[in-house]
């Protein structure tokens, strides 16, 4: 038998002597239920552990009573928890962990501050032979101690004995693990992560060689089993080709495993954009190919819904007719790249639904006004549903876009469909108890000022700013004013309108009011009609009070023919405006809504038509400008 390092001047013999008498005595059975350290461990006794110097470590014990030894044994430990079994197994001291285990095996499921048993800090540390003796010790020693129950403990990250191997390298004490149990190669820790998907994880290929040799070849059920996320999907994630490569000669069924999204390995290289991965997926599962994900995406719909394009080639390489890869919705490539505002789509490829993609790509902006435009669109991540790029907006709805997406739409597409009766029928909502309240009280309001102006207007008539105060100079004005102004004759025309229309605004304002006053009165649907008809009284009197203003100005300046002229005229122009505008307030609602439907499409025109010619005159001018920087350089 070889010397131990750390005793060097004890002979051979004599600790093998010492370890078979020490392994032959027995300690006293007062064991608690488990392992609970509350108390530091002696620093001591911490050193005889880690240097496996079990001689002076069970001379120690062997003169303790029963309660401290239970003490020192299940209640102390170190500033992490760790018993005595831990430091001698995270050391790699074969001796006093194979004592410690003979006297007090309840220590083998003892867990620290972090949940790690002995167990794991052996894997952890990379130490073989203690990891070998506390497996062995476990085999065939009573419930508490069953075999499989502590292989598959788990600390407080989830981590098995093997996850802790893996993810440090460690690549015997793997070998090790799962030689014991190869089902160990499926378990997840809390961040759903196997003992596979930290080897691929870590790049490391000869801890993958391990674990995907270990998994039987006979188990057909193994992706059911296996657990946690897809390592196949780390791979392609972080673009490990060699990885990937070994996965598809060693195991290659894992290329077939789905992630929580329904998801192969070719959905995750599409909605990254990587090509390589996905030509190399391609050749190795041909097949997944035509798998849906949950959405009922195939993998060419997320590569065409994220823009890659690259990748849609790859697609159309192995199969030219992309017509031929619909989802669950019946929705081609193209229906898919139009929802999300992806302009390397073509114009009139229908769906099950009968509708073209422009017609889906009716609220995106982006994909039309690029197909026009011919302007290279950022690209983006997500839907196009974000901020307003070109106008530098935060909010969601992109108002400029989709008013230019819809005038592109009118403007040259303009389908010639005969309006059938469903076109002009709109459904009326009934308008809140609250919201009522709140619109008869802002138009009483508004009636009772119009009274008090009104009222005001009546009282103090207009005149001509040069009406004569003396009897002397009258005559002299009167032969101004017929001269240079209107007759007074006609200035008693303009006077009388005047009054006219103030007296019609002042009885509308209090007729509203009235009407208002006791529609609080009445049920909720009564007083809707009766706040439109209110709506309309004021409406009018408003409209009244504009032209009686008019007539007002021009009397005043009905001295100087020109500006009673230019008076007239200006207000003759506002007199057409606030008809155009004042005509919906008196048609019901519902019709407003069919008129709105068949005039929104005119307008839309009119406004693209502007925004075109003001696009084309700037890029004139500022090619000009640049010819003329060209030319004097």
């Amino acid at each position: 038998m070889e010397l131990s390092i750390n005793i060097p001047s004890q002979p051979s013999n004599q600790r093998d002597e010492n370890f078979r008498k020490w392994k032959a005595e027995s300690f006293p059975a007062h064991i608690p239920s488990s392992y609970d350290p509350k108390k530091m461990m002696d620093k001591k006794l911490y050193n005889y552990a880690a240097k496996d110097r079990f001689n002076e470590l069970f001379d120690h014990l062997w003169c303790l009573s029963s309660m401290d030894l239970s003490s020192i044994i299940y209640s102390q430990g170190s500033p992490s928890g760790n018993s005595l079994l831990h430091v001698s197994a995270s050391h790699g001291m074969k001796d006093v962990t194979e004592l410690l285990l003979q006297h007090f095996p309840r220590l083998m499921t003892g867990k620290n501050s972090h949940g790690d048993t002995a167990l794991h800090l052996a894997a952890g540390a990379g130490q073989r032979e203690t990891t070998a003796i506390l497996i062995n010790k476990a085999k065939g020693h009573g419930e508490a101690n069953d075999f499989r129950y502590i292989l598959e403990m788990k600390n407080d990250r989830g981590n098995t004995a093997l996850h802790e191997a893996v993810i440090h390298r460690h690549h015997a004490v793997a070998r090790f693990l799962v030689s014991e149990c190869s089902e160990l190669c499926y378990t997840e820790n809390n961040d759903h992560e196997s003992p596979l998907y930290h080897a691929v994880e870590n790049s490391d290929k000869e801890m993958l060689s391990i674990l995907t040799i270990a998994i039987r070849h006979h188990d057909v059920d193994f992706l059911k089993n296996l657990e946690g996320k897809s390592p196949v999907h780390a791979a392609v994630q972080g673009r490990k080709r060699e990885i990937l490569e070994q996965i598809a000669k060693e195991k290659p069924d894992l290329l077939r495993q789905e992630d929580e999204q329904g998801e192969n390995p070719l959905h995750c290289a599409a909605s990254l954009g990587y090509v390589w991965e996905t030509q190399f997926l391609l050749k190795e599962y041909r097949d997944g190919a035509i798998q849906k994900n949950n959405e009922g995406n195939m993998p060419i719909h997320v590569a065409s819904k994220e823009g890659h394009v690259a990748v849609v080639d790859a697609y159309i390489s192995e199969w030219s007719d992309p017509t031929e890869f619909l989802n669950t919705k019946r929705k081609n490539i193209l229906h898919v790249a139009a929802e999300t505002g992806r302009h390397q789509v073509e114009k009139n490829k229908a769906n099950g639904e009968k509708l073209t993609p422009y017609e889906i790509a009716e609220k995106q902006s982006k994909i039309v006004e690029s197909e026009f435009s011919g302007e290279q669109i950022p690209k983006v991540e997500g839907k196009q549903d974000g901020p307003d790029d070109r106008k530098g907006g935060e909010g969601k709805l992109n108002y400029y876009g989709a008013l230019m997406t819809l005038s592109v739409l009118h403007f040259w597409v303009s389908p010639k469909k005969k309006p059938d009766v469903e076109y002009f029928r709109i459904m009326g909502r009934p308008l809140p108890r609250e919201e009522i309240k709140n619109r008869i009280s802002a138009l009483l309001v508004v009636s009772v000022l119009i009274v008090s102006v009104t009222f005001a207007g009546a009282l103090q008539l207009p005149t001509r700013s040069d009406q004569p105060e003396t009897t002397a100079s009258n005559t002299a004005t009167t032969t101004s004013t017929q001269n240079h102004g209107i007759s007074e004759e006609n200035e008693g025309i303009l006077r009388n309108v005047y009054i006219y229309l103030v007296m019609v605004a002042l009885n509308a304002s209090v007729m509203a009011s009235i009407i208002l006053s006791w529609a609080q009165l009445y049920d909720v649907k009564v007083a809707a009609h009766a706040v439109w008809l209110a709506s309309v009284l004021t409406g009018g009197a408003i409209y009244l009070m504009c032209i009686a203003f008019a007539f007002a100005v021009a009397i005043d300046v009905s001295q100087h023919f020109s500006f009673f002229v230019v008076s007239l005229v200006v207000g003759g122009v506002f007199f057409l405006f606030q008809t155009l505008v004042s005509i919906p307030l008196i048609i019901p609602p519902s019709a407003n809504q069919i008129i709105e439907r068949i005039a929104t499409p005119f307008i839309y025109r009119l406004i693209f038509s502007l925004y075109y010619f003001l696009d084309w005159l700037y890029f004139k001018l500022k090619k000009k400008e640049e010819a003329q920087k060209t030319t004097s350089s």
